[in-house]
């Protein structure tokens, strides 16, 4: 959930300068400017339903539905009951709950258990929640939440029997998330316990919680305002503490805002640092005190074996308000290298394009001769079906699946779920479903995604699978990288035991296409 807050002591005109570069971005329906109110302005909370793209069967019995009101300590609600409307190919059925819950709090949220039992499985289930609420005592209907002139549309959810097509020993999850201790003046997430429950169902196996660095140092009053004790950063870790389970691996981290070789605000993830990183740099907090904090060229120095430190969405397209107010930038060779880092999480969203432009410049830095893992992530602010935003500010809301919680993963193998030692290990692969690796075998030596070999003959060891979520394997396409000529060849649909004829210098990487818009793409072996 992206959304302005309506601070008690907000300064006007930090607030408003603050908000500019930010409006088309985000959503909410009670900030206003002194005298200017958004055409969807209400003197109410914010009253959101949310449910997992995907539900595995055999792990869970029934569907979690979130419900998350904001706000309520400004706006006091009373949510007296709510019917849950499920449909799929043959039946449909309406479920009824009783709440009766007067709701106070800043911050709220509950999970409702709907039975599915009744639906036969691998198909699609669509969704609505309407909520009987009481709100300035008026009796108002919600449907799934209320933002005023969206469309309520049905969640879609697969109801799977099975959980997704991953080998023993892979593990898949999700390298960037945002919590509720994500919370400023535009954004929040969910908060961690309900994100733990929704990420098992979907048959996660890991998570990494990485709120801002700039809402991390943040008081407990005013997001506007620092606390050197850090008492936010401080909640977020005992929070991942309490979630963190066996089945589902939880680990704390922060999106950076750390300055590249050009004094720009760009976003790297630290995953399990043991001390927390001042960043707010690009924070909105004070108009035009925008400078870097930390530099790319101090991270070397910080590297331990537990702790890991990733590019976020390196290459994604800032808007020039943002570059103009915020100094907000982009990832260069330079900063890859200064700080060391070789994890890039160029997929940030699960959309077409925004997969073929990441590959695309993957590829590029590939072929200049870099060793660059590729993950993906959906930067995620507690959006798991649905996110919620303004198209025209002060005027429209529209709402999207762009970036949407688990949906295009990235998955690593290892004896243990260990996601840290699994990532820097680098067996990984991407993928929004079905399954894709491969092993190049020179004479009776295996070498997997993620390693060097040095031969100009290998045979092409492959492993796919799909389901009937992502539907039959279309396409499976191998790309031989050559540093001398540049340039990727591509071979495909290649047999199993395909013999391959090798680059002196280079790389082999593969990728994975289904009937049911499922992708797959592995990180390469590399020649020489």
């Amino acid at each position: 959930m992206n959304i302005f807050q309506n601070l008690q002591g907000f300064n006007f005109r930090e607030g408003f300068f603050a908000s500019i570069p930010l409006l088309i971005s985000y959503a909410e329906i009670h900030f206003h400017l002194k005298f200017l109110f958004p055409k969807y302005y209400r003197k109410e909370p914010e009253i959101i339903t949310d449910i997992p793209i995907r539900i595995i069967k055999n792990s869970m019995r029934t569907i979690p539905l979130l419900i998350i009101v904001k706000d309520a300590d400004l706006f006091p609600v009373i949510i007296n009951s709510i019917q849950v409307n499920i449909e799929g190919k043959n039946k449909r059925f309406s479920q009824n709950f009783s709440i009766k819950k007067e709701i106070k709090d800043k911050y709220f949220s509950q999970i409702i258990d709907i039975n599915v039992l009744e639906f036969e499985a691998d198909q699609y289930l669509e969704i609505i929640a309407k909520l009987d609420v009481e709100i300035n005592n008026k009796t108002k209907i919600v449907i799934n939440d209320n933002f005023p002139d969206l469309l309520a549309k049905p969640y879609k959810v697969f109801y799977a029997h099975e959980p997704l097509p991953l080998p023993e020993k892979w593990y898949a999850g999700e390298p960037h998330y945002h919590s509720i201790h994500t919370a400023d003046q535009v954004e929040f997430g969910a908060d961690i316990k309900s994100t733990a429950k929704l990420a098992r169902a979907m048959g996660l196996s890991w998570l990494f919680i990485t709120d801002h660095s700039y809402d991390l140092d943040d008081s407990l009053t005013s997001c506007i305002k620092n606390d050197a004790n850090l008492p936010i950063w401080k909640q977020m870790q005992e929070d991942v503490v309490k979630c963190d389970s066996k089945e589902l691996k939880i680990i704390p981290g922060e999106e950076v805002s750390i300055g590249n070789s050009k004094a720009e605000n760009v976003h790297m993830l630290a995953i399990n640092h043991e001390k927390f990183i001042e960043g707010y740099g690009d924070s909105a907090e004070k108009w035009f005190k925008n400078k870097p904090q930390h530099s790319l060229t101090e991270i070397k120095k910080l590297n331990e074996e537990n702790n890991l430190f990733i590019a976020a969405h390196p290459i994604e397209k800032i808007p020039f308000m943002q570059r103009l107010t915020l100094r907000r930038g982009n990832w260069s060779k330079e900063d890859f290298n200064a700080s060391g880092i070789n994890i890039l999480q160029i997929i940030n969203s699960a959309e077409k394009n925004n997969i073929k432009c990441a590959v695309k410049s993957w590829k590029e830095l590939l072929l200049n001769g870099h060793r660059y893992y590729l993950i993906a992530g959906n930067d995620a602010h507690g959006n798991f079906n649905v996110m919620r935003q303004i198209k025209t500010p002060f005027w429209k809301l529209f709402s999207s699946q762009k970036q949407v919680f688990g949906q295009f993963y990235t998955a690593f193998k290892n004896k243990e779920n260990q996601p840290i030692a699994g990532l820097k290990n680098g067996e990984i692969i991407v993928s929004n479903g079905p399954f894709l690796t491969f092993n190049l075998k020179i004479g009776n030596e295996f070498f997997p995604i993620g390693s060097n070999c040095k031969c100009r003959k290998a045979n092409l060891m492959i492993e796919n699978r799909t389901s009937i979520e992502f539907g039959k394997i279309t396409k499976i396409s191998t790309f031989i990288g050559d540093y001398h000529s540049n340039k990727e060849t591509e071979i495909e649909n290649p047999e199993y035991n395909y013999e391959l004829e090798l680059p002196e210098f280079g790389y082999i990487r593969m990728s994975l296409e289904t009937k049911n818009g499922g992708v797959a793409i592995t990180n390469p072996v590399w020649i020489g």
